[in-house]
């Protein structure tokens, strides 16, 4: 007797009707493309990383939008799972730029910030310091020029001044407050914020304080650049969200995570390229710029391949969609990014 047969869309082999796995590949063989079978079993796989891997690797370089269309028409089990992909490219990415990249430059941003005129002119310093740097420069007898330098000095504390502009608190008061040892509390009574002032505000001004006193950029910038791989379960979720409204009637929006999934693997998989090449070769610009016109190309076709739309259509569907997500989205998410930085620095 021989039993009612279908074959796998993803290995092509035949199966037995009633059988919810392919007994040949293991793949689900009714299995509906949603968002909760797209991040299914994700998280818990992300360090299960095997052959797939490199098998995903070629076609994900070379053939722009084949593992998009080999995962939604059913190929599920062939190459590596998208949002697995993405995890394991993106965390690989923000590891290396943190290591090769940002680490190396926080003690260079200390020092510059350390040694900035605006932070660091003589007016910071306590009144009687000030007076021992007036009066060695009287021992000296350098008279010229004490007045163009004086008149430097009001110019940066009245930028200064206008930075910070607080019930009329000077620098100057602050500087002072800081070099006798006043703890932000004090200080921010004397800028005038008292108990009715919102938690926002003293939150805000506090993170100035900190800042201020530590004269430390560094740590600032390592906490918003930690925030950044955070920022990209938003970004990417965007991305698709413009694919769905270009592309409204291409399916549900499960089919536009995993293309947005698959590119932004690209992505991040030729930044891990870039980094450890400028790391032991420093790249040109242009061959930079190449790069980057390269990814809008490869884009293109992505589109066009599994969209199935003219050139025209891809082109220019494209073209837009990289313009509103440069010029609005990530500017957006950068300044967000920072604003949460700084709150939690």
């Amino acid at each position: 007797m021989r039993y009612p047969t279908s074959q796998c869309v993803n290995c092509e082999n035949n199966y037995r009707n009633e059988s919810k796995f392919c007994p040949h590949c293991g793949q689900q063989t009714r299995e509906k493309l949603t968002v909760s079978l797209l991040f299914y079993n994700t998280i818990t796989n992300y360090f299960s990383v095997d052959a797939r891997f490199f098998k995903s690797i070629v076609p994900l370089l070379f053939r722009p939008g084949h593992l998009s269309n080999s995962f939604v028409n059913g190929r599920r089990s062939l190459y590596l799972h998208p949002a697995q992909l993405y995890l394991f490219l993106s965390v690989l990415f923000f590891f290396l730029m943190t290591t090769l990249v940002v680490r190396d430059n926080i003690k260079l941003i200390d020092s510059v910030i350390k040694d900035s005129a605006f932070l660091n002119s003589p007016k910071v310093l306590d009144s009687l310091i000030m007076e021992s740097d007036f009066t060695q420069i009287e021992e000296k007898k350098i008279t010229s020029g004490i007045s163009e330098f004086e008149n430097s000095l009001d110019s940066i504390e009245e930028k200064k001044d206008k930075f910070l502009p607080v019930n009329g608190f000077k620098f100057k008061k602050l500087d002072s407050l800081i070099a006798s040892g006043g703890t932000d509390t004090d200080i921010l009574k004397q800028m005038g914020l008292n108990e009715d002032t919102g938690e926002f505000n003293k939150k805000m001004y506090s993170q100035f304080i900190k800042l201020y006193r530590e004269r430390s950029g560094g740590e600032l910038i390592r906490t918003i650049f930690d925030t950044f791989p955070v920022a990209m379960f938003v970004l990417l979720p965007i991305f698709a969200f413009l694919l769905k409204l270009f592309f409204y009637r291409q399916g549900t929006y499960a089919i536009h995570l995993v293309f947005s999934f698959y590119f932004f693997s690209f992505l991040f998989f030729i930044f891990i390229l870039m980094l450890l090449t400028n790391h032991f070769l420093m790249i040109p610009f242009w061959i930079d710029f190449l790069i980057i016109c390269a990814m809008e190309i490869y884009l293109i076709l992505a589109i066009k391949k599994c969209y199935k739309s003219s050139w025209f259509s891809s082109v220019f569907r494209s073209g837009v969609i990289t313009i509103i997500y440069f010029l609005f989205v990530i500017p957006i998410a950068f300044v967000m990014v920072s604003a949460y930085g700084f709150w939690i620095y």
